[in-house]
């Protein structure tokens, strides 16, 4: 049996739906992101769970719906273990306390759990396809809604990611992929695709550009943007490379942007959803961010059971896993 529900912080005790999140001043959003860091720190702590990609996506999080409108608009998660923000965005956050348990949230996200689920899925490289097939469908229909895949950099090695890719230029005109780029996945990403995104961040490439590329930059999202970018190396070649790169699957790029700035992300997203043409906006953001054992240890933080608040120490549980037991079967 689930155990009581604790009680939320304010701000995020007051969200049921998206009319209470647009409530909220947008100065006061900061604030909510604490809430939720601070919520999902202490609940997952007994729980267990997938931390430190959850507190990676906060701020993104609360911009995505403060921007589109859940059910309406499809956001779909790749993997979508880092949908916890998601959940408690739309309705679910006195249940957060009871992810992974019996009769509770599930780890990921499910249709039958919530109509805001658009998509279940628990295996990268799937939200690209999916939500083509869903801008496919609305288009069809004749239908107006937006629909928005997000995706770590790990998932653009995945086949079905690159199939996506390959055709959204000629199957919709409305598409918008948002690249979560923290270079890891369970672990430190490899590969040519994860050093090519490496690189966007570190080569001084093209640095005679700089102000050029501070100028567009500060005119998309502004001077907290500009400054964020200059935090980059090589902040011009991370403008021009990857718009060559998906360019040539026909998509308009846009970014790095700072993940964590609310009021960047929430402009951008205002701009781009209207856009007539397929898009992909490109985000930096810091996995585990707001709890220092999970920034010391991503990989051990990337999911976990349960540990203690203090200094994220684990302790093993007393009674085997499942997963133990079947694999003790098999043996």
């Amino acid at each position: 049996m689930n155990s009581p529900s604790p009680e939320l912080p304010e701000l995020l005790g007051s969200i049921h739906n998206h009319a209470d999140l647009m409530q909220i001043p947008e100065a006061e959003l900061p604030r909510l992101a604490e809430e939720i860091r601070s919520t999902l720190i202490q609940s997952l702590a007994v729980t267990g769970g997938h931390l430190g990609p959850n507190l990676g996506v906060v701020e993104l999080s609360i911009a995505l719906h403060r921007v589109f409108e859940t059910p309406r608009d499809k956001i779909i998660f790749d993997v979508s273990h880092q949908a916890y923000v998601h959940k408690m965005l739309t309705g679910r956050a006195e249940q957060i306390h009871t992810i992974r348990q019996y009769q509770g949230l599930s780890g990921f996200a499910k249709m039958s759990e919530s109509p805001h689920d658009s998509y279940g899925a628990g295996h990268a490289g799937t939200a690209l396809s999916a939500a083509l097939g869903m801008c496919a469908a609305r288009d069809l229909k004749g239908e107006d809604y937006h629909v928005v895949a997000v995706a770590g950099d790990a998932a653009f090695t995945c086949g079905t990611t690159l199939e996506a890719l390959n055709i959204i230029s000629q199957t919709t005109r409305r598409y918008i992929t948002i690249l979560n780029d923290n270079e890891w996945a369970i672990d430190k990403n490899v590969g040519a695709l994860a050093k090519y995104f490496n690189s966007l961040q570190t080569s001084e490439t093209f640095s005679w550009l700089r102000d050029k590329t501070a100028s567009f930059i500060e005119k998309l999202g502004g001077t907290q943007a500009k400054e964020f970018a200059f935090k980059l190396e090589g902040t011009t070649k991370n403008l021009i490379f990857p718009s060559l790169l998906f360019n040539k699957f026909g998509l308009r790029y846009f970014g790095p942007l700072n993940g964590h700035d609310i009021p960047t992300l929430i402009r951008t997203l205002n701009y781009i959803k209207d856009l007539n043409e397929p898009v992909i906006l490109h985000i930096v953001t810091q996995k585990g961010l707001g709890y220092q054992p999970a920034l010391d240890n991503p990989t051990k933080f990337h999911g976990l059971g349960s540990y203690c608040v203090h200094d994220g120490e684990t302790q093993g549980t007393p009674t085997p896993t499942f997963s133990q037991i079947f694999g003790s079967t098999l043996v």
